[in-house]
């Protein structure tokens, strides 16, 4: 592992631990209940120019978690090792997020549901050493598990808030409070 200092957000580090996990381990129902009776039109509609459908957001929230899935393990398992980095970018461009079918959102969902029940035990059964092993992140240098779970947290909670926003512009608001009311970044 390379000195490089850690620049990951310290927004989190003071926050209760149990509400972490609870934000991770409750996203894949409240993303679930964020895009509830919206119609297909609704998923697929650009509230805002140049900014994602809810639909992209779904299909991207799942391909985050497959790569936040595969950190976690490696933090877990290889301290010290260097994490894969990915543009979310170029991931919903080439892979064509916007003209995937709107099955795709359901797909997404599921896929996410999957691998957060998979991954969530590993948190849960970490013991205090656990928290401070560390990986190399490509965007905020070395972070430690506890860093990857307010990241994957946040993530979640991060998309919940954009689906909340967009519902509100297509005059669909839902009442859904976020369980973290601050973002990372």
């Amino acid at each position: 592992m390379n000195s490089k200092r850690s620049i990951f957000p310290r927004t989190f580090e003071n926050h209760d631990f149990d509400l972490l996990l609870q934000a991770f381990d409750a996203g894949q129902e409240r993303l679930v209940k964020a895009v509830s009776g919206l119609d297909a039109k609704e998923l697929s509609t650009h509230s805002r120019p140049g900014k994602w459908s809810v639909k992209d957001i779904i299909i991207h929230v799942a391909d985050a978690e497959i790569m936040g899935a595969g950190r976690i393990r490696q933090v877990f398992a290889e301290p010290g090792c260097t994490l894969a980095g990915y543009e979310q970018a170029v991931w919903a461009d080439v892979l064509d997020y916007s003209n995937q079918v709107n099955e795709a959102v359901q797909t997404s969902l599921a896929l996410f549901e999957m691998l957060r029940r998979a991954t969530s035990p590993l948190f849960h059964r970490a013991r205090a050493q656990d928290w401070s092993k560390i990986g190399l992140h490509p965007e905020h240098g070395e972070v430690t598990l506890r860093n990857l779970l307010e990241l994957y947290a946040d993530h979640s909670e991060r998309h919940i808030e954009q689906i909340l926003e967009h519902r509100v512009l297509l005059q669909r608001p839902l009442d859904l409070q976020l369980l973290l009311k601050e973002r990372l970044y």
